[in-house]
């Protein structure tokens, strides 16, 4: 580290209690942030005293923190800058609420007391803590992680703490961010003696709607399957799973696209699981044009994201998700899910509206993801057939 490392630190630190001062995002960390990260745990060697304690006090608020290479010497000195970030009210720019679980975990404590476990040991226990957290984020879905359920069994033996973190933060998932709760709670799922007591918690939880209840309930079904096979089974967990497995199907057969499959009796290889795509263009052809007319119809299985319609003709656009148009530039009429069996006659409706001509081609106006009969229903259905 040179000269212009360590004034970069500096900068980092002065631009970063400025901004706090003043609620509003400093200007270096944003264009230095790949360089800051790689300095960040060579910093003790150059910085010392209180400037260093700065520096790991606006790090935990703003970076990407990592402790590789934290060395034992400085381990207090990032411990107390963090007690001293648990001082600061929730804020975007005070301290983001996305960092509660991460943070509880890795230290063992915030502004309401320590995990009953206690608080972290050293900087080896921390660094162990962090890779943990590392490896929740590494993936961008919940189906990502349970599709690697073998590489999270090297952590279960944290899973103790992840349900003392999770108790003490109510379970609060968007505030504590979904792909690391629900990597966390995978965790917690290998472990036999965490795995009944986070699934419980859920479970009775209050939620602030059904809809937060039922799709929470719904992804630990599906986390609990993928953690079964590694676990030894006993009577109070079966049932467990089989109760979570009924609210789960019983949300999945709710929904409007799968609704709609049984009304018009098309044939699903599964009919809870699979997705199609019904797409139109003017004149029925293709053209990559700016606002060349076409619209498409997505339908699902899943009950988040059962439908969604996206229409553009020129400058204009209509894009709807589930019975709320987040777009509607023609002030079209919408369509609402439990009527997308009009969807043919709504798309006439619009080509009348809009003067244009949104009808199938040559080829199939349908897709359907290993699933070709259904997709021939579709086409089929928006032909008239």
């Amino acid at each position: 580290m040179d000269q212009s490392d360590i004034n970069l630190l500096v900068a980092f630190v002065n631009s970063e209690e400025a901004a706090l001062a003043e609620e509003c995002q400093g200007d270096i960390y944003p264009s230095y942030h790949y360089q800051l990260g790689a300095l960040a745990p060579k910093a003790g060697r150059h910085l010392s005293g209180d400037l260093l304690q700065r520096f790991y006090f606006h790090w935990l608020r703003v970076g990407d923190w990592k402790v590789a290479g934290l060395p034992e010497r400085d381990f207090p000195t990032l411990v107390a800058a963090y007690l001293e970030l648990t001082k600061l009210p929730v804020g975007y720019y005070t301290r983001q609420a996305s960092r509660s679980l991460e943070h509880l975990f890795c230290f063992g404590f915030n502004e309401h007391g320590e995990l009953p476990s206690g608080t972290v040991a050293n900087a080896a226990d921390l660094k162990q803590r962090t890779r943990l957290v590392e490896h929740c984020r590494k993936y961008q879905s919940f189906h990502a992680q349970r599709e690697k359920v073998e590489k999270f069994l090297p952590f279960r033996s944290s899973a103790p703490i992840i349900l003392e973190a999770g108790r003490s933060l109510q379970h609060d998932i968007k505030e504590m961010g979904p792909i690391l709760y629900w990597g966390m709670a995978l965790i917690a799922q290998l472990n036999e003696d965490t795995r009944i007591q986070m699934a419980h918690d859920l479970m009775v939880r209050k939620w602030s709607g059904d809809g937060d209840r039922s799709h929470a309930l719904s992804v630990l079904y599906l986390t609990a399957e993928a953690a079964r096979p590694h676990c030894a089974e006993n009577s109070e967990y079966v049932a467990l799973c089989e109760n979570l497995a009924q609210l789960h199907d019983m949300r999945i057969m709710a929904g409007d696209a799968v609704r709609l499959v049984q009304r018009q009796g098309w044939r699903v290889q599964n009919i809870r699981d699979w997705s199609a795509r019904i797409t139109l263009y003017q004149d029925g052809e293709y053209s990559s044009e700016s606002g060349h007319p076409r619209i498409s119809l997505t339908l699902n299985s899943w009950p988040d994201s059962p439908w969604s319609i996206n229409l553009t003709s020129g400058d204009g656009s209509y894009v709807a998700y589930r019975d709320r148009p987040t777009s509607n530039d023609f002030q079209l009429p919408p369509i609402i899910g439990a009527k997308l069996d009009h969807f043919p006659e709504w798309v006439k409706q619009i080509n009348t509206s809009l003067g244009i001509n949104l009808v199938p081609g040559t080829d199939s106006a349908a897709s359907a993801h290993k699933n070709r009969t259904l997709a021939r229903q579709l086409d089929a259905w928006m032909r008239g057939k």
